[in-house]
């Protein structure tokens, strides 16, 4: 499915393309970047700390026929600064208000990295019919500290509490985004979202020397497992896994995460 867009929003929108500009939304304004072309609506959620830049890789290479946005949450790139923790819905909130104030029609196409992940799936589930397809590259899966407990039962736990601790006390009052992060509750899935295509690629390369459990070559398997199960809930999903990245994997393969891009849009 493609939207298309009016004579007025797409002159906008060409005006603004291929520099970043700044929107009101509540708590601050927050930096966008559109990149105009066809009439396939694609939005670009990045990382934690990323901000836009975390889609550079890819930007200048997406397919000719999208209208792309990307933009930074609260607290990160040029963004205003975040005041404390933030909470799921609010980044869902963020994401609504950007492309309401854009006025961008809806359904669109989300991609997504990592923490932008959450928000994705939480949209989609909030905002049924708005998402036509999502494309998740590594998302953060509440089932990692699952990884750590299974390879380390004795200390696996204090590994987990030592991680928190140290990410709070590095984060404090500028990491908006921890407990999200570190929310573990079940994951929104099929029955929340709906059947739509999703695309989820993982990367489970093995670290030459793992830091951790979770960077082992059984910790990558079972990385690539439950990211695997989540995203075959849907009948329309489609699991990815790539021995050759690791998270950043727009950074590490970006001709897969644009390959991957332009058969999903296939699909719509």
């Amino acid at each position: 499915m493609q939207k298309l867009i009016g004579i007025f929003l797409f002159i906008f929108l060409s005006a603004q393309a291929g520099a970043s500009s700044m929107i009101e939304v509540d708590g601050g304004r927050i930096e966008y970047e559109i990149k105009a072309g066809g009439d396939t609506i694609v939005l670009f959620d990045a990382g934690a700390l990323s901000g836009m830049a975390g889609w550079d890789s890819i930007w200048d290479d997406l397919p000719e026929e999208i209208t792309a946005i990307r933009f930074s949450r609260l607290g990160e790139g040029n963004s205003d600064p975040c005041t404390g923790q933030r909470s799921i819905s609010d980044y869902v909130n963020e994401v609504d208000q950007l492309l309401t104030k854009l006025n961008i029609d809806r359904p669109l196409v989300y991609v997504s990295h990592s923490l932008g992940g959450i928000t994705a799936r939480n949209f989609a589930a909030k905002h049924k019919g708005d998402v036509a397809a999502l494309l998740m590259i590594d998302p953060a899966n509440p089932r990692d500290v699952d990884i750590v407990k299974e390879l380390n039962p004795s200390g696996g736990q204090d590994e987990i509490d030592a991680i928190k601790k140290n990410d709070y006390e590095m984060g404090e009052g500028k990491w908006c985004f921890l407990d999200v992060i570190w929310d573990k509750s079940k994951a929104v899935g099929f029955s929340d979202i709906g059947d739509i295509p999703v695309t989820l690629i993982a990367g489970v390369k093995v670290a030459e020397q793992p830091s951790n459990a979770f960077e082992t070559a059984r910790g990558r398997e079972l990385w690539g497992q439950y990211q695997s199960e989540w995203v075959n809930q849907f009948p329309q999903g489609e699991a990815v896994l790539t021995e050759n990245s690791g998270h950043f994997v727009q950074v590490d393969e970006p001709e897969l995460v644009l390959n991957e891009l332009v058969k999903l849009l296939g699909k719509l």
